[in-house]
């Protein structure tokens, strides 16, 4: 039988072992638990990041290549803010949208209602529009002001009270004119106007 040389062979590199937290610092259970969720916490970091998929190379994609489900494309989201929202800085105030009509707006105004400046916006408002020169904030045919607590709430208590009190009134039973009952003998000017019924006939 032919004599092998081991020293001849190529030799087979040795699959390296996962570092694992050395005997000496791991002394009680709960350290061996520590190393443990450090482990598979890197493990699952280590797969999103491998499941992520990747970026194609826009120089070479064609328009034909979104239509292959092979090809990884993002879709992009847009978010289509609220412009009519609308943050104050000073809380005691409310933003009010009305229409731009002057005789509407001359009524607001009339009534303590301000045009709202720049510097009335909280400053950790991110706004979706732009102030005009004029520096109002305009959002097509309407424009936001700004009024006190105290004028808005007012206003709105003072409509509760007449919903309430008109709720009130059709609760209640309708009022009778005539007492009794009506006999046409006691008006003679109907006792004219029924002459010519004759009830016998």
């Amino acid at each position: 039988m032919p004599e092998i040389n081991h020293k001849d062979q190529p030799s087979i590199p040795a699959t390296p072992l996962p570092k694992v937290a050395s005997p000496a610092t791991i002394t009680t259970t709960a350290d061996l638990e520590k190393a443990v969720e450090a482990f598979l916490a890197k493990k699952k970091t280590e797969a999103k990041e491998a499941a992520k998929p990747k970026e194609p190379d826009w120089s070479t994609l064609q328009e034909k290549d979104i239509y292959s489900q092979d090809v990884y494309i993002p879709v992009i989201e847009h978010e289509i803010p609220d412009y009519m929202n609308m943050m104050l800085k000073d809380t005691e105030y409310v933003p009010v949208w009305v229409s731009k009509d002057q005789r509407n707006l001359g009524r607001y105004i009339a009534e303590g209602y301000e045009f709202l400046k720049k510097e009335h916006v909280d400053p950790k408002f991110a706004l979706p529009l732009l102030f005009n020169s004029e520096g109002l904030y305009i959002y097509q045919d309407v424009i936001c002001l700004r009024v006190h607590k105290r004028i808005l709430f007012g206003k709105r208590r003072r409509a509760l009270e007449v919903s309430q009190r008109q709720l009130n009134n059709n609760r209640r039973p309708p009022r009778s004119r005539e007492t009794g009952t009506f006999n046409i003998p006691e008006a003679p000017a109907l006792e004219q106007g029924f002459s010519f019924y004759d009830p016998v006939a």
